[in-house]
């Protein structure tokens, strides 16, 4: 496994084990990935790949549920030889071990390293066929996105796609951050997330044609379940530390339907879909 981090990244120190809630994370959250392997047209674009072995690099990993879930609805022989990139050594831990039980998807190496220095840690080019980032943009710093995107694309082969599925600013995932760092008594270092509005600049100031797919969708928590509400809370601001029922008391309740009796929290999401010619 090479390593090449930064000293300070929020997701490196909330993506370890024992910060981690994720059952009950994903029994809100996991509609963010089944809407995209689900998408018709994001179907279409994995299907488009007429080899059958893909070289693959997931850039923030994760723990392995976007491939678990997309796995279940590939059906052709399509094998991805994948590289796994991760800030979290935990998460590519758990990563691999789920694509040991998968179908189409093989660990080949592992990368722990920031997305910064991505250039460094894989100093490739024309190397994978498919590069793709699902919610892992949010803490990059804003003055390195350029360098980042570029030499992503430098990394595909001719005619290579690189998928980025990122929160647009309009999301609760956003206001929920922003109200934080704007009212958390000791906010961190960190700054504002990057939103998939960022990226479309980004793409635009390096002259790349891009297409885009958009979702909208709504988190759900029963307004009784505070135990629920608070770990969700504290995963949208990536910190385990704060009083969040407290911090976002009056907040969420802008979020409330009386009608259904919960907190529904809604989610606009862009798949950017950049094409390497």
């Amino acid at each position: 496994m090479q390593q090449n981090t930064n000293n300070f990244n929020p997701s490196q120190d909330y993506y370890q084990k024992n910060n981690l809630r994720l059952d009950s994370w994903f029994k809100v959250a996991l509609k963010d990935y089944e809407e995209l392997v689900n998408n018709h047209q994001f179907k279409k674009i994995i299907n488009s790949f007429g080899c059958e072995q893909v070289k693959l690099l997931d850039i923030g990993c994760g723990t392995g549920v976007f491939p678990y879930l997309l796995d279940k609805e590939i059906d052709s022989k399509i094998q991805f030889s994948s590289d796994l990139f991760d800030v979290s050594e935990y998460c590519l831990n758990k990563c691999s071990s789920v694509f040991n039980e998968l179908k189409h998807f093989q660990t080949n190496r592992a990368f722990l390293s920031s997305i910064e220095n991505i250039k460094t840690t894989i100093p490739k080019s024309s190397y994978y066929d498919v590069i793709w980032e699902i919610h892992s943009f949010y803490t990059v710093d804003i003055n390195k996105i350029k360098n980042v995107i570029e030499h992503i694309c430098r990394l595909l082969k001719n005619n290579g796609i690189f998928l980025l599925y990122q929160a647009s600013s309009e999301s609760c995932y956003h206001q929920l951050y922003d109200f934080y760092l704007k009212n958390h008594e000791l906010p961190n270092k960190n700054t504002r997330f990057i939103t998939a509005e960022d990226v479309e600049e980004t793409l635009a100031l390096l002259e790349l044609n891009y297409n885009v797919i958009d979702f909208d969708y709504n988190h759900e928590i029963d307004y009784d379940d505070r135990a629920l509400l608070e770990v969700y809370l504290k995963k949208c601001i990536l910190n385990n530390s704060v009083d969040v029922l407290a911090l976002f008391n009056q907040k969420i309740l802008q979020y409330f339907n009386p009608e259904s009796n919960q907190f529904s929290f809604n989610q606009k999401t862009k798949l950017i879909i950049v094409k390497k010619q």
